[in-house]
């Protein structure tokens, strides 16, 4: 099955605010960052059931050499990245989901 990808708003604003914060810790360090979530929405994208449910339907991936974590859920022949999240903030905030 093909899968669609879609980031919510929420995903998107933290993804970008996440590159702009690692571009002013060292040059192009955003873009890295950027090009790590991208693999990771491929491998998603690839095997959307590969990783487990972690809470009730969604599921999780860790981003490499950063410490990020990609929540997302599938509905249907659709990939809903709700959430990027740093791995230090509260997990409750995104459990409000």
């Amino acid at each position: 099955m093909i899968y669609q990808l879609k980031i919510s708003p929420i995903a998107n604003t933290e993804l970008l605010d996440s590159i702009v914060w690692y571009n002013n810790q060292k040059d192009k360090l955003g873009f890295e960052f950027l090009h790590e979530v991208e693999n990771a929405f491929e491998l998603i994208e690839k095997n959307p059931l590969l990783f487990a449910k972690i809470y009730k339907d969604f599921r999780m991936i860790l981003i490499n050499r950063f410490p990020f974590e990609v929540f997302y859920s599938i509905e249907e022949n659709m990939i809903l990245i709700h959430h990027i999240f740093h791995s230090s903030r509260n997990p409750k905030i995104w459990k409000k989901i």
